[in-house]
C-alpha cells in the first residue's frame, strides 16, 4: 500500500498519512483483507469526528462567503478609484489603465481567492456529507453483527 496526501485540519499542511486501498484484492490473504476495515470503535469515532466537521460547516461557509462579498465590494471601489485616476484619452484607453491598475489587478486576485476557498469550503462539507453516509451504512452494519 501506499501514502495518500491529506491536509491537517489543525495546521493546513498537507501531510502523508493515509493508506489506498490496493488493487490486487483478489491477491490478498483473509489477514489482509480485515486489517483494511475500521473496528466498530474506529467506525464510530469516524462518524462522530464528520458529524462535528459538518457541524462546523455553516460557519465556515457563512465566514467565507461573507469574505467573498467583502472581497468584491473591494474590488468595484479599486476600479471606481483607478477610473477617476485614469488618464486615457479614449474611454476604451481609461477602461484599460483602469483594469491595469496594480490595485485592481491586486482586488481582482483577492476576489479569485476568496472564490476558490468557498467552493473549496463546498466540496468539502459534500464530501463529508457522503462519509457520514458511509459512516452510518458501517455502524449499522456492526451493530447487526453483534445481535446476531
Amino acid at each position: 500500500m501506499s501514502d495518500e496526501f491529506g491536509v491537517s485540519n489543525a495546521t493546513g499542511e498537507v501531510v502523508a498519512s493515509r493508506q489506498l486501498v490496493p488493487l490486487n484484492l483478489a491477491d490478498l490473504n483473509e489477514e489482509a483483507l480485515l486489517a483494511m476495515f475500521p473496528t466498530p470503535v474506529q467506525a464510530a469515532g469516524a462518524l462522530l469526528l464528520s458529524r462535528r466537521l459538518i457541524a462546523e460547516a455553516p460557519a465556515i461557509l457563512n465566514a467565507r462567503s461573507k469574505a467573498l462579498k467583502d472581497a468584491k465590494r473591494t474590488l468595484l471601489v479599486a476600479r471606481a478609484y483607478a477610473r477617476k485616476r485614469a488618464t486615457g484619452t479614449t474611454a476604451e484607453d481609461r477602461k484599460i489603465e483602469q483594469e491595469g491598475d496594480t490595485e485592481v489587478i491586486t482586488a481582482g486576485e483577492h476576489v479569485d481567492t476568496c472564490e476558490l476557498l468557498l467552493e473549496y469550503a463546498r466540496e468539502v462539507r459534500k464530501s463529508l456529507t457522503e462519509d457520514v453516509e458511509i459512516l452510518r451504512s458501517l455502524n449499522a452494519n456492526f451493530r447487526n453483527e453483534h445481535k446476531s
